[in-house]
């Protein structure tokens, strides 16, 4: 009987070794990214964005343990004579916005990005959201940088593999210049 238990000492301690380091596996990366919330890389996309269309700038900021961004500037931040004349001059507002009661909010200081969150194994911001103020839908979406001033923002409804994607550059907001805009690109958008 005690060569019997000997025996299956080894098997067990294997056993007991597998089941430790399987059940710990999934709480690593949760432990590791909590420590990196605060590193340089995770902040990485605080700052300034100009849209691909040159039309607005988004600010990202870190809210609490994630990473929103919200509408800085806006080119045509009024309704101009196209949009008729019960709009023209008014400021431009989330129009599209499902909840009726959130149809007269300003889109200039609109929060469109919320939850994002660094993943640094993979170099990216993962389990956002991002509101399109053109048709008033929200999406899943990621986050990574091309390059320190260049942005990939990728929505999604679902998975990753069903979105689009769209390369924001990073700019300083200015006082308005001879162009009358009011920010200076940081790098070559190319």
């Amino acid at each position: 009987m005690t060569g019997a238990r000997l025996g299956r000492l080894p098997r067990l301690l294997w056993l007991s070794a597998l089941a430790f380091v399987l059940l710990s596996a999934p709480w690593i990366p949760v432990v590791a990214d909590d420590g990196v919330a605060d590193s340089p890389a995770a902040a990485g996309i605080v700052g300034d964005w100009l849209v691909d269309s040159r039309d607005a700038v988004i600010h990202i900021e870190r809210v609490g343990d994630e990473y929103q961004g919200y509408i800085r500037w806006q080119l045509h931040d009024r309704y101009g004579p196209e949009d008729g004349p019960a709009l023209d001059g008014k400021i431009v507002t989330d129009r599209n916005n499902p909840n009726p009661a959130l149809r007269g909010q300003p889109l200039t200081g609109l929060r469109l990005l919320t939850g994002l969150r660094y993943d640094a194994r993979n170099n990216k911001w993962t389990g956002g959201r991002v509101y399109n103020s053109d048709n008033g839908k929200t999406y899943n979406c990621l986050v990574r940088l091309l390059s320190p001033d260049r942005l990939q923002l990728r929505g999604y409804i679902g998975i990753s593999l069903f979105g689009g994607n769209t390369v924001w550059s990073r700019v300083t907001m200015t006082t308005p210049g001879r162009n009358g805009l009011p920010y200076v690109m940081q790098a070559s958008d190319k």
